[in-house]
């Protein structure tokens, strides 16, 4: 299974299961069929189960994989919280108690509530019981969290936990988005694009992980103004994550929709937004203003600049509404690429102390005042931390600026 090599793990868990009917070679069946994108069947083979006939350490064992079936593979999320905190209710030991809680929290952060996520994280990880495994779900999870609202000074060590955990798995991914994401917002975009480059490296190209790396890769490319480099990554880890229902798979598309966008593919990016309003839903309600990011581009790209304004402030706010500021200033950063002449306040509001932050406040007062020196001076600070993309449409706009004049 490590190896990536899913149809060699389901044929040793079916060959296990008919020699022993142990819940393992269950379990690892279930684990195989499930990587595969093949929800329903893992899930047949978990409901054989008699639940009322396990003892807490295996019910634990056969709970937490079902759940998270439940949750991506299955595309029921309602269905797997209510399970999960069934399963809470049953449990007597504080230990299990908190690996429940960790993935409850998991579940929340994917939803779109990361602030509830990190104080139930919080409270798994401050709690002298709580296993290895629920530590790497709490911290990884942590971690991107705190990223995305902007907290970056604890993303590192969150991050470090987890991985010190031992549990790292795709764990690592979601800790290492939350470190990208930092990283991106306080302009070390080359050391975003080392840390996303070095889990592809380690990452079996049949393996899940891989297409998450390359879809890590990406978003810190699109950063940079690197959208032609970051359309085939994004297209090999769209396809690839396609069948297996994780939440990583809509962002693929949205941030695909997003790239083509930038590089005036009307209809690619267009047929790919589809693609990305079909497959969102309440398990990638973390990433609703990367969908509105996405619509935004798309709109520019057939030259709707009006709709492409308003879906950047609605990413904006959406963002916002969630607690995640640092994404809303990112979506806050394209609307005044995309014009928008009243970015300067909302950047403002969001107040997230970074580089990209006060590079943003500047370009955004820049543009409203129509100063070209301003925005030629936005665009060099833009250059400088390599966000070439931003900084070619601030030089644009200060042309366009002289123009007027």
């Amino acid at each position: 299974m490590a190896r990536g090599d899913l149809a060699a793990a389901e044929e040793l868990g079916r060959a296990a299961l008919r020699d022993d009917g142990s819940l393992a070679a269950r379990l690892t069946l279930a684990q195989a069929l499930a990587w595969q994108g093949r929800g329903r069947d893992a899930d047949a083979v978990l409901s054989e189960v008699d639940e009322s006939a396990l003892d807490e350490t295996d019910l634990m064992a056969w709970a937490l994989p079902r759940a998270a079936n439940q949750f991506w593979m299955l595309n029921q999320p309602e269905r797997a919280t209510a399970f999960l905190q069934s399963v809470r209710g049953s449990v007597t030991s504080a230990g299990a108690g908190a690996t429940l809680d960790a993935l409850l929290g998991t579940f929340t952060m994917n939803a779109g509530s990361p602030e509830r996520a990190i104080q139930l994280s919080r409270d798994v990880l401050s709690s002298p019981t709580a296993d290895q495994q629920a530590v790497g779900w709490a911290a990884s999870a942590a971690a991107l969290c705190n990223a995305r609202m902007g907290n970056f000074v604890d993303v590192d060590a969150l991050a470090e936990r987890a991985i010190a955990a031992g549990h790292p798995g795709l764990l690592r991914f979601t800790s290492a988005f939350g470190q990208t994401t930092a990283l991106v917002m306080s302009g070390e975009l080359d050391r975003a694009h080392r840390l996303a480059q070095e889990l592809v490296d380690a990452s079996p190209p049949s393996h899940p992980s891989h297409a998450i790396g390359l879809l890590l890769v990406a978003d810190v490319l699109i950063a940079r103004g690197d959208a032609a480099d970051a359309v085939p990554m994004l297209e090999t880890a769209a396809a690839a994550l396609a069948p297996t229902g994780y939440s990583w798979g809509p962002l693929a598309w949205m941030l695909l929709a997003q790239a083509l966008g930038q590089l005036g593919r009307t209809a690619d990016a267009g047929r790919v937004l589809a693609k990305a309003e079909a497959r969102h839903g309440l398990k990638s309600m973390l990433f609703a203003p990367e969908l509105s990011v996405a619509r935004a581009w798309t709109a520019a790209a057939r030259r709707d600049a009006p709709g492409a304004v308003n879906a950047a402030r609605e990413a904006a706010r959406a963002a916002e509404r969630g607690g995640q500021s640092a994404v809303a200033l990112r979506a806050l950063v394209d609307a005044v690429r995309l014009g928008d002449l009243r970015a300067g306040d909302a950047i403002e509001r969001v107040n997230v102390g970074c580089v990209v932050g006060r590079l943003a406040l500047a370009y955004a007062r820049a543009l409203t005042a129509g100063d070209a020196g301003a925005l030629q001076e936005a665009a060099a600070g833009f250059e400088a931390i390599g966000m070439r993309g931003v900084a070619v449409d601030a030089l644009r706009q200060a042309q366009s600026c002289r123009g007027d004049g």
